[in-house]
């Protein structure tokens, strides 16, 4: 059996308040439905503070920047069977500060492996999340805590 690698993560639960639910960002991607639904997530780069890679990850994927707050609720370990690797996840709680639209597109633009996919964005009341992809649900009821 071989090592697995361990590779730091961070996960983006973005919510807003629209009465009289709180809403929970979710995504598809536009080319890819078999990916599953998912939220803004990406790999931590070197150099990078898990911060930073927070930040760049949510803008690159989503276009959204501005937040009235951000909390980190939990790091913990996945284990990713598939890809025979370990994900040390930092999942964070994000506030959205503007108004934003019900769904939108939005076409990543960087240089990383994401380059150039399209995501599907909607909100859904937290209480009625889907399954999420890769088990990125695991942290939803810390939401509430």
């Amino acid at each position: 059996m071989e090592n697995k690698t361990t590779i730091t993560k961070v996960m983006a639960y973005i919510t807003r308040f629209n009465e009289p639910y709180t809403e929970l960002l979710v995504c598809e991607h536009k080319d890819y439905p078999e990916a599953g639904v998912q939220v803004p997530a990406g790999t931590v780069e070197e150099g990078e503070t898990i911060e930073e890679a927070l930040y760049r990850e949510v803008e690159e994927e989503s276009g959204l920047m501005e937040f009235l707050s951000v909390t980190k609720l939990k790091k913990y370990v996945y284990d990713h069977e598939g890809e025979n690797q370990y994900h040390e996840r930092h999942v964070f709680h994000l506030e959205v500060q503007e108004e934003t639209a019900e769904q939108w597109e939005y076409k990543v633009n960087s240089e990383g492996e994401d380059a150039g996919l399209v995501f599907f964005y909607y909100w859904v009341p937290v209480g009625a999340v889907p399954k999420l992809a890769a088990n990125q649900d695991d942290c939803i009821n810390q939401l509430f805590l």
